[in-house]
């Protein structure tokens, strides 16, 4: 997961949108660039097929700069990322796209709200924390390239 807390004092105004087919090629650029085990466009567009699917897209001035991708089941979910562009980042994009999905988990009723993080993320973890987001465990290796814990957290709606 990327996320960025609000380092700067300009905070970005965005659009958000529910991520569709047109915004993915911008979209796997961002994750190619961040992560190094991107997901696939295959997992996006599985993703928008689903109704029980919460994905996002932040635009700015008609750019994709960030999307978060979470998925429900039942009463409970599991936000499996967030992510803005670099030189997005520290302009509250996170935060925005995190409101978003907690108010959109919310209004669908659901009410745990799982994740897991890189355990080096310190960034994420803080933003996390500030929405009160708990620790609850650690998944052991759980991430490859470099071989990494996931931290494991939770957030009761």
């Amino acid at each position: 997961m990327n996320a960025e807390l609000n380092n700067h004092p300009e905070k970005l105004k965005v659009k958000l949108v529910p991520l569709a087919e047109k915004h993915l090629e911008a979209v796997m650029e961002i994750e190619r660039d961040l992560f190094n085990q991107p997901w696939q466009v295959e997992d996006f567009r599985g993703l928008i097929a689903k109704p029980e699917a919460l994905s996002l897209t932040a635009l700015a001035e008609n750019k994709v700069i960030g999307y978060s991708c979470c998925w429900i089941v039942i009463e409970t979910a599991e936000l499996g990322n967030i992510a803005v562009a670099r030189e997005y980042q520290g302009r509250s994009v996170a935060r925005t796209l995190l409101e978003a999905t907690i108010k959109g988990c919310r209004k669908r009723k659901v009410t745990v709200l799982f994740l897991e993080v890189r355990s080096s993320n310190r960034r994420a973890i803080e933003l996390y924390k500030r929405y009160r987001f708990a620790e609850i465990g650690i998944w052991r290796g759980y991430y490859s390239h470099p071989v990494e814990d996931a931290l494991i957290m939770k957030l009761e709606l």
